[in-house]
């Protein structure tokens, strides 16, 4: 069986290339180093599959824990912020009561907004001031804006 091990890494190291090159995280990768590894191990003379299977096993836990924090890291940090974002920071007003509750709506500029407060004990009335805080799928998330 250790004479045809290097056939199985090999399909398994191609098997995980397409599967990552497929999507868009980094999922897959690491048990490519781990089959890369473990077939060059194959190579080696009277090594047994178990062997190669236990350094297939050691590589990719090793990439996956030490390596893919630092690629996430930085894949993060190119991000780019839509358009959507822009909106956090400004403010607008109630249009539609707002509790933890009942989604209340908000007016930026020209546009209605579903918003949520982001204290969730806080209930912000309508025509009060608001800023954004976050924004959460199609929903804003506010705070009241204390006036002085």
């Amino acid at each position: 069986m250790e004479q045809y091990m290097w056939i199985i890494w090999l399909a398994l190291f191609v098997l995980m290339l397409v599967i990552e090159a497929s999507g868009p995280a980094l999922v897959s990768v690491w048990f490519s180093f781990g089959a890369l590894i473990a077939l060059i191990v194959s190579f080696i003379p009277g090594v047994s599959w178990w062997i190669e299977l236990i350094v297939f096993t050691v590589v990719s836990a090793a990439t996956l824990f030490v390596l893919r924090p630092i690629f996430k890291k930085y894949i993060k940090r190119n991000a780019f912020k839509t358009n959507v974002d822009s909106y956090v920071g400004k403010r607008g007003y109630v249009i539609e009561d707002i509790t933890f509750l009942k989604h209340g709506a908000v007016k930026i500029g020209d546009v209605s907004w579903t918003a949520i407060p982001a204290d969730e004990k806080e209930i912000i009335k309508e025509n009060e001031i608001i800023e954004v805080v976050a924004v959460n799928g199609n929903k804003l998330i506010v705070k009241k804006v204390e006036e002085k």
